[in-house]
């Protein structure tokens, strides 16, 4: 098994009662996640802001494990959208 971060938005609007959650890719190093999630945030708020919302984010990198086949399938794919494995 290969350690993969996985890179999770939380979202907050003054006026809806929930935490919205979002999930983005996989990275496999912890290093990677964090240079994304900065990226990642910010790209969240441009387009809140865009849509005249006001939103609270945090976003976090968490570690979790996938079998090696999986990565090897969803590498081809990442290549083209750049989000992660």
């Amino acid at each position: 098994m290969v350690i993969v971060w996985f890179l999770m938005a939380l979202m907050s609007y003054p006026e809806l009662p929930g935490v919205m959650y979002k999930g983005y890719g996989g990275f496999l190093s912890m290093k990677e996640c964090e240079e994304k999630r900065i990226l990642i945030e910010n790209s969240i708020a441009q387009f809140e802001i865009e849509r005249g919302n006001t939103v609270y984010i945090e976003t976090y990198c968490m570690e979790f494990k996938a079998f090696e086949s999986q990565l090897r399938k969803k590498d081809k794919k990442s290549k083209a959208t750049n989000l992660g494995v």
